[in-house]
Order: structure tokens, then sequence, then C-alpha cells
């Protein structure tokens, strides 16, 4: 799925280097004297950097309370994964790499929101997609419907690094269930199963059998069960069946898979 993606970038604790960020001299590396400190082990904690000039990046704060500066700094809207912080005085300082630290001051538990001005479409394979209040632990406040067409104002990403889109109002969408590019049309369709090796034939199991005036040989089908599972198949042979039942596929598979198909009802878009 093409998905716009926010300049955001995610990286564990242990790879982070200094690559590709904005670097300077910081006016004095005179430590700051506070008056205690006490650290914290964080579980898989991802900061962003919020301070639109760069957050900069600090040396360990010592038992003294002491901090220096590097002459570093993190771009505004990065984001860094930290497993510890130290507490100085009213400051608090997360680790981002081997005696690099961030205070505070400079960062945010929440990713940065992009303004976004686009239409993008709902593709969640043929069912509603639910709509949260923010892309942080939100609560449910409504569904979209699968296809359809939505103005997206802005995107941010959550701790895992899932891209989300605000389709206004406070409703939120998981962003692995939107595109770009309109989604083509489902149709309901009938299907069975057959092993293609029973009748004689050596086309293998990555084909369907279709009624051939309404899915030519050659033509890719997205097919998704009843169950959810998705099968992606392409037209090489027309049954009997099929062949007079134009919203009938025969789909291919190994026997004793087939003989435990059944029928049932499918959905099938063209996607090829």
């Amino acid at each position: 799925m093409k998905m716009k993606k926010i300049v955001t970038t995610l990286v564990t604790a242990s790879s982070l280097a200094f690559v590709g960020i904005s670097a300077s001299n910081v006016a004095g590396t005179a430590a700051v004297q506070a008056a205690s400190t006490s650290t914290v082990d964080l579980q898989s904690t991802v900061i962003y950097v919020n301070n639109a000039s760069g957050a900069p990046v600090y040396t360990t704060p010592s038992n003294e309370g002491q901090v220096g500066a590097t002459g570093q700094y993190l771009g505004q809207g990065t984001a860094w994964a930290s497993n510890k912080a130290i507490k100085v005085g009213n400051t608090t300082y997360y680790q981002v790499g081997n005696g690099q630290w961030l205070s505070s001051a400079d960062v945010s538990f929440d990713a940065p929101i992009t303004s976004m001005n686009k239409t993008m479409y709902v593709n969640g394979n043929g069912g509603g997609v639910n709509l949260y209040s923010s892309a942080k632990n939100g609560s449910y406040v409504g569904s979209v419907q699968d296809g359809v067409a939505y103005p997206v104002y802005a995107s941010t990403t959550d701790a895992n690094g899932q891209v989300w889109y605000d389709l206004g109002n406070n409703s939120w969408i998981n962003g692995q269930y939107m595109t770009d590019n309109k989604p083509a049309q489902k149709v309901t369709m009938s299907a069975t199963a057959y092993d293609p090796a029973v009748l004689g034939s050596s086309m293998g199991y990555s084909g369907v059998a279709a009624n051939l005036s309404k899915y030519p040989k050659g033509t890719q089908l997205k097919i998704t069960l009843s169950d959810g599972t998705v099968l992606n198949r392409t037209v090489n042979d027309t049954g009997t069946f099929a062949y007079s039942n134009p919203n009938q596929l025969d789909i291919a598979m190994p026997n004793s898979q087939a003989l435990q198909f059944g029928r049932q009802s499918i959905s099938v878009q063209v996607v090829g």
C-alpha cells in the first residue's frame, strides 16, 4: 500500500549515531550544578524533539548533578529511543546513545503532527475501518467504509512507527487502511475449489478457473475468502461450472484442501 510517510525516523538506542544531524558548537561547555540526581530505567520509550532550534545533546549527568554540553544537536521532529532517564533537580535527561542525553525541556512523548491537504481512499479489504480520537491510545469514535475517498488533514506516527491520518473532527485512522490510489472494485462471488492434478493437468496451484468472458485468461485477481484469507491468483482455466456461471470461481489447490473448502462467498478484485 502506497502511503505518504512523515520525516520522523525511529531507531533503537543501541544503534544511535549522529549521522545526518545538524551539529554546531555550543557557546561554553561549563557544567551545570544541581542539588540531587536519581536514575530510572525505562521500557522502550520513544521521545520526539520538539525544540524548533533542535535539541542540544548533553553528556551523562554526574552523581553530583553536573551536566555538560557536547556541541551537537538533534533536529526538530526526529524520534529517538531511550531506555534510561536521570533527574537532575527539576530537569529530566533521557539517554539516546552512549554518553548522549537530551533534556526534558527539548522533547515530548507525543509524535509531531504534519499538516496535509490531500485525498486518500479507505482500503479496508471489503469492510469498515474504525476511527479513533487520537493516534495514541485514542477512543473509538466511529468508522468509515471501504473504497470511499476522504480528505486527509494531517499525519503522525505512534510509538511503533505506524503512520496515522487525521480525517478531521478528531478522527484518526490507522495508515495501513489508507491508500493514495482508488482501490479496485470488489465483487462478491461464489467459490469452490478443485485440484488440477486430479484432472490430469500440470497447471499447478497458482491459478483459478473463471468465466473467460468476465475474466479473460491472464487476469490477476485478489481473492478474499470468507475467513479473511487473501489469495492472489491468475485466471488460467475455465471449468464447466464456471463457464456457465459468471459469478462462480473455481480456485486451484491441493485436493486435501479442496475437499475441505466447500462452497463459500468471496470478494474479488481485479488487480492486473
